[in-house]
């Protein structure tokens, strides 16, 4: 796939016009290996979609800057906002023609996934980092209603989901968060996992799922825990908030690997990086405590409940 850093190299030697293009945020877009008189340097602003860029070349080039303006957006909207608008009208439910879709979104037909990215720094520079890790794969990204959506045919969409949180992460040094859920066929599909990611999102953010990155498909306990009904929550939470808030960090951490690791003490305390014995000092430490015994299945499913409550309801 032709990316647009090369068209705006390809630009710039095939005109010999040096020039540089940033976004406002400072992220680079193309910086010219041609040489720049930086003494005689003119800045003009231009319009990436709904981003501002600005594009920097020497003043003696000055006349030519209407011209690569133009050039410059229309390919920016050839390359990237066809693509985003054809994923914009499937969802907001609008007319768009199979020739569209087979155009843009070719992969669909053959089954894509939807992946969700929620962070807590730019959007705009972890949209880009996204699409630096894409760049030349059939791969659309775009920001949409607050969040950034990455649509593709991904073989292993978790270890993708995973590689888009830690890069944004260690690039930008924000949280970031990642959802998913079924891949798509058609629409219909597409529109479903889209949804379904949203609730995976939300879900994941409101139980504070530690690894940040959230499969619809295993967050069913946590649906349920959502739907509990009001009185029984307000139960449950009366009578083990007192002792939810009395765990420090250490425990809490405890709890959740136990819990991810289906209540094996071995695999808990190998990821805890603690010894056997000490995890089961912890364990009848939380037991005398709370007064639930988490080895034991029964006791654990109605922990597990009150906890997911507990931190639903935490501030």
């Amino acid at each position: 796939m032709y990316n647009f850093t090369e068209f705006l190299r390809d630009l710039s030697h095939s005109s010999n016009i040096p020039f540089n293009v940033v976004t406002e945020d400072g992220i680079a877009l193309y910086i010219s290996d041609l040489d720049i008189e930086n003494s005689h340097i003119t800045n003009y602003t231009i319009m990436l979609g709904r981003v501002k860029g600005i594009i920097s070349l020497e003043k003696k080039y000055g006349s030519c800057t209407s011209l690569l303006q133009y050039v410059i957006e229309n390919k920016y909207t050839e390359h990237f906002l066809t693509k985003e608008q054809a994923v914009i009208d499937i969802l907001e439910n609008r007319e768009i023609s199979i020739d569209n879709i087979n155009h843009n979104l070719p992969f669909l037909e053959d089954g894509c996934y939807t992946l969700l990215v929620s962070v807590d720094g730019s959007k705009y520079e972890s949209l880009s980092v996204i699409k630096q890790i894409y760049d030349n794969e059939p791969v659309v990204s775009l920001i949409y209603n607050d969040s950034i959506i990455v649509i593709g045919d991904f073989d292993e969409v978790e270890e993708h989901a995973e590689s888009i949180k830690e890069s944004i992460s260690s690039d930008l040094y924000c949280k970031c968060y990642v959802s998913y859920a079924d891949r798509a066929y058609d629409i219909k599909g597409l529109k479903k996992a889209y949804n379904d990611a949203v609730q995976c999102m939300e879900l994941g953010k409101k139980f504070d799922i530690k690894d940040h990155t959230f499969s619809y498909n295993k967050m069913l306990f946590e649906k349920i825990v959502y739907n509990v009904d009001v009185k029984i929550k307000q139960e449950l939470l009366g009578m083990l908030k007192d002792k939810f808030d009395a765990l420090d960090s250490e425990m809490i951490i405890t709890i959740e690997q136990f819990v991810n690791c289906g209540l094996n003490i071995s695999d808990a305390a190998r990821k805890l990086y603690v010894h056997r014995n000490t995890l089961i000092y912890r364990l009848d430490k939380i037991k005398k405590e709370t007064n639930f015994d988490i080895r034991d299945f029964k006791d654990a499913s109605v922990f597990l409940i009150g906890f997911l409550i507990w931190k639903e309801n935490k501030e």
